[in-house]
């Protein structure tokens, strides 16, 4: 069956379609419509073989692809939460597009529906091709086609410093991903395969012809510093906060809320999963690394005024965690750091529109400027809190469930590893941080005196904004209730990577 193949392309075929007719309403249906179909088709493909139910099942699709050998799409217990974040994320985003870019084109004097929409689903084909990939050159292309739409979102539709902000944000991905290309060349010469999972495969049953461990480790450690880059964590994130400042609200939260964490899935396929023998290596780095990013993020954050540049480098705080998860080589870890991608989504995608949303509605972004608008938009104020707590790890959002069991698994690997117990005690104490900024901004923007004074001058929002902000509190909180994505990615892990490590360490 082509199940992965019709609903990855779906998503570019829509992308063309959308430039047929510049009407705010076609390009939406399109969008919405094709996103939805496909959705459904990965729910169907996970249901159809039992992904959902963990282990190692997998729902599979092999075409040939020569003289590269097969290329496809595979849906695991790791790939089926990138990809359904993926397409939720995007989906309700596109509702919230059409009221959020309206009075943008309005004060522009040009309705640019059709190439806005058209961009849009050509970067969610290249990040949902890139979860599904199967072979190296196959998701090196999608990676990069998540870059080259989302620069041209920034710069043709972003705010007056988007020109620097777009080309700051190209170099330095782009030099990352070549980066990373270096490290896939060497892997596919070194194993004479293209093919990930054969890769895995000898690594995993130790085959003969495996390349030298340093020779791994070497290639382990140019993905990684390749993929750091695009997640923006410390010392790779100077392209971040102008980019996420100036993008509009609607691509900002899906760059922060979906793209960057997808780093952290290329983290784990091609490195913790393709190469555990070169990762007990690189791990410990890759915790201190993650440790110093939250630290680092929540403190600038913390600083800020301006809400979008706060929410900006708690995007790097925010990948912080995530390398934690994946740094701390348990299982645990690694199924907390999948659940902090979801978590990470539901937050920021939410967060992103709320400030999308007051300019509009209160006439200013800074935190200074505004103030008590929980009693005139009690909506907004709601489901913006609910998006800060699932940040803030607070249950019983999914935030909480992703932040418990990655710092376990982190505790966990440096009691079992060695590793001095120093480093997740001060990631863990770090976190607090998260929560000073959270309930900074919260009561900055929605408590204590209202401004501007005049009631009259805040304009209750259109529902096509709050609503989905609804659609992802909701689910943040359904999904913290019952866990099904750390269920699905913990079974993955504890089939996957038995031989090589355990719930409490490196075996």
């Amino acid at each position: 069956m082509y199940i992965l193949i019709t609903a990855t392309f779906l998503l570019i075929l829509a992308a063309a379609l959308s430039l047929l007719k510049n009407s705010e309403r076609f390009t939406k249906l399109v969008s919405v419509c094709s996103l939805s179909l496909t959705g459904v088709l990965i729910l169907y493909a996970s249901y159809a073989a039992g992904v959902l139910a963990g282990g190692d099942s997998e729902y599979l699709e092999l075409y040939s692809w020569q003289p590269l050998g097969t290329a496809g799409f595979r849906l695991d217990g790791l790939s089926l939460t990138f990809a359904l974040i993926v397409i939720f994320l995007s989906l309700v985003t596109a509702l919230y597009s059409g009221p959020y870019m309206k009075p943008l084109f309005q004060a522009s004097g040009s309705d640019r529906w059709s190439t806005y929409y058209s961009l849009y689903l050509t970067f969610v084909f290249g990040m949902l091709g890139t979860v599904l990939a199967t072979n190296l050159i196959e998701f090196y292309i999608f990676f990069e086609l998540m870059l080259i739409p989302s620069y041209f979102l920034i710069a043709e539709f972003g705010h007056s410093g988007r020109d620097r902000a777009s080309i700051s944000y190209f170099l330095w991905t782009h030099v990352g991903a070549l980066i990373m290309l270096a490290g896939l060349i060497v892997l596919a010469y070194s194993f004479g395969t293209l093919d990930i999972a054969t890769i895995t495969a000898a690594t995993h049953t130790k085959a003969a012809g495996i390349p030298a461990l340093q020779t791994m480790t070497l290639v382990g450690v140019a993905i990684i510093v390749g993929l750091m880059v695009k997640m923006g964590g410390f010392g790779l994130h100077v392209w971040l906060p102008g980019a996420y400042r100036e993008a509009p609200a609607s691509v900002s939260a899906l760059l922060s809320g979906a793209m960057s964490g997808i780093a952290g899935y290329a983290m784990i396929r091609l490195v913790v999963l393709a190469l555990p023998q070169a990762f007990t290596f690189i791990a410990p780095w890759l915790l201190v690394w993650g440790t110093v990013s939250l630290a680092y993020g929540g403190l600038v954050a913390l600083a800020q005024k301006d809400i979008r540049l706060l929410l900006s480098y708690s995007s790097i705080s925010q990948m912080g965690y995530m390398a934690i998860g994946i740094g701390s080589f348990t299982t645990f870890g690694l199924a907390g750091s999948v659940s902090l991608y979801a978590a990470n989504a539901f937050a920021k995608g939410s967060l992103f529109m709320m400030a999308g949303t007051l300019p509009a509605t209160a006439g200013s972004d800074s935190m200074d400027t505004i103030g008590g608008l929980a009693g005139r938009l009690p909506g907004l104020a709601t489901f913006s809190v609910i998006g800060f707590i699932t940040m803030m790890g607070v249950p019983p959002t999914l935030g909480f469930i992703a932040e418990f069991f990655l710092f376990q698994g982190a505790f966990a690997y440096a009691v079992s590893s060695g590793v001095t117990i120093v480093v997740p005690l001060v990631a863990i104490l770090a976190s607090v941080i998260t929560s000073g900024y959270s309930l900074q901004a919260i009561r900055k923007i929605f408590y204590g005196e209202q401004k501007p004074a005049d009631s009259t001058s805040i304009k209750d929002p259109p529902g096509g904004l709050i609503y989905p902000m609804v659609a992802l509190g909701v689910a943040s909180i359904i999904l913290g209730i019952v866990p099904i994505f750390f269920s699905t990615s913990l079974s993955f892990f504890n089939a996957s990577l038995a031989p090589f490590i355990s719930k409490g360490g490196v075996a």
